[in-house]
């Protein structure tokens, strides 16, 4: 490492914003020791010649993973994209009209291509995901999101997901959590560099005294700046020595940005967000503690020691030595186990952490039902779990489905070139909120239309006097059914009676033709 970096550099900007984190990392580190140490381990960990710090309860391993798997399967389910794409309001409301108009015939089939057209597009798109295995990062972000509070992720166009843990990122927003500036931080073997870079990189060692070996590791920033024309423009840099990524400035519309960083839950004003862990860390310090307690005590009763009394006539040599089973004279008495009186104790402090235990699995729905294999799982299970995490976490569901999942869908799309935006097109999340909201009014309407079927089960008797109509309406106010949009209004009612007499009328007419037929042909038999 060199000394304090010039300013203006990309290095000197990302000591800046890593020196404002304070003790930020400190506490993620603690935060994983409770739970899964490799999630974020601490800062000098080599896995060759040091251990990870582990917890003394795995209540914190099996929270976080829990959780992780609830929150991706629910975000990100494997049977389908997890978001549609739909025309603008304004233009489906022109094409609607052009449909009820006479000249519009074909527009039914029209609008059925455009749907196959965006159907094929998601399907792109989620192929797209599934090469890149993006559903183990997407695992690993949950898991970071629970236990640090914050993640980023990166889509780059070619190549698998990219996941960055606090180590590895700084950024910086505004009071409103709008993005201002990231800077990623990577190692590259100074070899894999052109031989430009490679003389500008020697240039900037001269006045450390140091060198680069072929295999010498060289940390490249990425920084990621909004600037005034309201698009993000890259920079990136080899310790010190600027890289032109290509001839122009990379830069991307806010919508397209494939940087995203994520947080568990962040409040107005800050940088960085906090996890659950860090929201139950006084569950987790008691646990810890309390563990340790009754590990040292079990130690202690363990440690079994017995006594003999001093006018005993037993050897307690030859006692020792000798086998399992065999006779010696003495009296029973006067051997006696020292007994610690523990027991209490124990016991105490293991109804304490039971205590604490019981607030970490509430917090990580340990306690509800478990999401099954993904490949089983059922719409039914998403719109529980979903609702679950709503109402445990405050609209962390919500929060991730627009910080998240939006952002990802606009960058699949921009890098498969999709230009449908420009007519209107544009991703809707459906695996939110709203598209809760909807599934249960269908739960509605399934349940109005079981109060119809309850019908038959009455008296007959009884249903007599019952107005099936008003039956109906009164039903459905109460299960909040716009009953009145299911069912025929008057004039249409009118127009199937009419509709129905006219039918019949011919079926009549031409029952009276071939009536007259066949008599015709048996006179002409007769004669």
């Amino acid at each position: 490492m060199h000394g304090n970096a010039p300013k203006g550099s990309v290095r000197h900007r990302w000591d800046q914003l890593a020196n404002k984190r304070g003790d930020l990392l400190t506490r993620c580190e603690q935060y994983a020791a409770w739970t899964i140490p490799n999630v974020f381990p601490e800062e000098h960990f080599s896995e060759n010649n040091q251990q990870l710090s582990l917890s003394n309860d795995s209540i914190g391993a099996r929270g976080v993973n829990n959780m992780a798997n609830k929150v991706v399967s629910t975000l990100f389910r494997p049977q389908g994209s997890f978001f549609r794409l739909s025309i603008d309001p304004e233009q489906q409301e022109q094409l609607d009209a052009m449909s009820q108009d006479s000249k519009g015939a074909d527009t039914g089939e029209a609008m059925n291509q455009v749907e196959r057209v965006l159907t094929r597009q998601e399907q792109k798109a989620m192929d797209r995901l599934e090469m890149v295995q993006f559903r183990d990062k997407a695992v690993m972000i949950a898991k970071l999101l629970l236990v640090t509070g914050n993640a980023l992720q990166y889509q780059p166009e070619d190549g698998p997901v990219q996941v960055y843990s606090l180590r590895d990122y700084v950024v910086q927003r505004d009071v409103s959590g709008t993005i201002i500036e990231i800077i990623t931080r990577d190692t590259k073997a100074f070899e894999t560099f052109s031989d430009q870079v490679k003389a500008h990189l020697r240039v900037t060692k001269q006045y450390t005294g140091d060198g680069y070996e072929d295999d010498s590791p060289v940390t490249i920033y990425t920084q990621i700046r909004l600037e005034d024309d309201g698009k993000y423009h890259v920079r990136q840099a080899a310790d010190l020595v600027d890289l032109h990524i290509s001839d122009n400035t990379v830069s991307y519309p806010r919508k397209k940005l494939p940087w995203i960083p994520l947080t568990w839950n962040l409040s107005r004003g800050d940088d960085y967000g906090s996890g659950l862990v860090e929201e139950y860390a006084g569950a987790f310090n008691s646990i810890e503690v309390l563990t340790q307690s009754l590990l040292n005590l079990a130690g202690i009763m363990g440690d079994i020691k017995f006594v003999v009394k001093p006018s005993s006539l037993l050897d307690v040599a030859h006692l020792n030595n000798s086998p399992s089973g065999s006779y010696h004279s003495g009296n029973p008495d006067d051997v006696t186990a020292i007994e610690t009186q523990k027991q209490r104790d124990a016991q105490f402090i293991a109804t304490m952490i039971e205590r604490y235990t019981t607030q970490i699995s509430q917090a990580f729905l340990l306690n509800s039902s478990m999401v099954r294999d993904a490949e089983r799982v059922t719409a039914e299970e998403i719109r529980m779990v979903a609702n679950e995490l709503e109402a445990s976490h405050g609209g962390v569901y919500s929060r991730l489905a627009h910080q998240w999942q939006l952002p990802l869908s606009h960058v699949l799309l921009d890098q498969l070139n999709w230009e449908g935006e420009f007519y209107g097109i544009e991703p809707k999340i459906i695996t939110g909120m709203d598209t809760l909201s909807r599934i249960g009014e269908m739960e509605n309407i399934k349940l109005w239309i079981a109060d119809m079927a309850a019908l038959e089960a009455i008296p007959e008797d009884v249903r007599k006097v019952i107005n099936p109509l008003k039956y109906a309406e009164y039903s459905g106010r109460n299960r909040q059914v716009p009953w009145e949009q299911l069912t025929y209004t008057d004039q249409e009612l009118k127009a199937q009676q009419e509709q129905a007499m006219a039918h019949q009328q011919k079926l009549m007419q031409m029952q009276s033709q071939a009536n007259v037929a066949q008599k015709a042909g048996e006179a002409a038999v007769t004669e």
